[in-house]
């Protein structure tokens, strides 16, 4: 059997991870979802649970709310749609599965609103829907956001979104990033920012990531960048030179940040299907001014073509970085390394 999906790590007040997996082998699947205890000493103690339910055949969200002690994941509905699914925190059970609502494709993405324990969806028909820790819907109408805007963040205080898009009525397809209030049923446009040039054309970028302040933070590369909560541009590094882009087809994956420290990580590199002139590194940036801190070149061996996931900072000591890897359910599915914060 081999692993064909995998969810993020996501880790609670405590220090635990979680993330799930899936296989399939000839006509068999299965899947898991798993707890990592003592992750930050040398022995790490791992539960896993197995529940076929849980099976995807792509990459999966995994979000954590402990004001519920709940995680929400998406799992297949059909043979071409996800749909969201809740499990108990501390029991690893499978409480719920949405099936009522569909049309979210295969790349079906999700927000908690941890103050009022609603969840905001995504699909891959660019439909927004919204449903409480319970999965009753609390919208009546489906709002379609349209072209292709599936990663978005959410500002908990104000329940705002933004999510990077690309308009594909445009010829060529533009690349922006919108902002939206999602408060009421009728959601409302706040801000449209239009991206520099150099990224315009771009099909990747990482999902945002927002502070305490409704700043946004992204990366498309070369570029990262950072827009206000007014839609406007307060800074954009370059991450890489032409040449490396060129020379290892680079893209950014992920983005993270210590909001404490002020520090954004973007992982970047190769693209999955670039087997030659291999590289991943970590750019760590200040968050108010742009300026690159430092490069954290990445040593993963032998591993060529890899997935990696985004890094889960614990406090301000350490970040984990993992990668997929592996192809037997007995065995973790992914490395992790653990590199110290800046």
């Amino acid at each position: 059997m081999e692993s064909v999906g995998i969810s993020n790590i996501v880790s609670d007040r405590q220090g635990h991870l979680f993330y799930t997996i899936s296989w399939a082998g000839d006509t068999i699947v299965t899947a898991k979802i798993c707890r990592v205890t003592n992750a930050q000493t040398s022995h790490p103690l791992q539960k896993c649970v197995g529940n076929f339910q849980l099976f995807v055949d792509i990459k999966t969200l995994l979000a954590l709310n402990e004001e519920y002690d709940l995680l929400i994941t998406s799992v297949k509905g059909n043979e071409i749609e996800l749909v969201p699914a809740v499990l108990n925190k501390t029991t690893l059970d499978l409480l719920w599965v949405n099936r009522h609502f569909f049309g979210a494709g295969i790349h079906g993405n999700y927000r908690w609103d941890l103050n009022m324990g609603n969840i905001f969806w995504i699909g891959g028909d660019d439909h927004l829907l919204k449903f409480d820790q319970k999965g009753e819907n609390q919208i009546n109408n489906v709002t379609q956001l349209g072209s292709f805007g599936r990663d978005f963040v959410l500002d908990r205080q104000q329940q705002i979104i933004v999510r990077p898009w690309q308009n594909m009525s445009s010829s060529p397809s533009k690349f922006l990033v919108s902002s939206h209030d999602v408060s009421i049923q009728q959601i409302k446009l706040r801000w449209n920012w239009v991206a520099p040039p150099e990224i315009a054309s771009n099909a990747d970028i990482t999902p945002p990531t927002i502070d305490e302040n409704g700043t946004v933070y992204m990366s498309s590369m070369p570029l990262a960048f950072a827009i206000d909560s007014r839609g406007k541009t307060l800074w954009t590094s370059e991450l890489a030179t032409s040449s490396e882009m060129k020379k290892f087809e680079l893209a950014s994956f992920c983005i993270t940040m210590n909001s404490k420290r002020r520090i954004v990580y973007i992982v970047s590199g190769s693209s999955y299907s670039h087997k030659s002139n291999i590289l991943y590194f970590i750019t760590a940036i200040h968050m108010d001014t742009g300026k690159i801190i430092k490069r954290i070149d990445l040593n993963l061996g032998n591993d060529n073509g890899i997935i990696p996931k985004c890094p889960v900072l614990i406090g301000d000591e350490m970040f984990y970085f993992s990668w997929l890897t592996g192809q037997y359910p007995q065995l973790v599915p992914f490395k992790v390394i653990g590199i110290q914060q800046l």
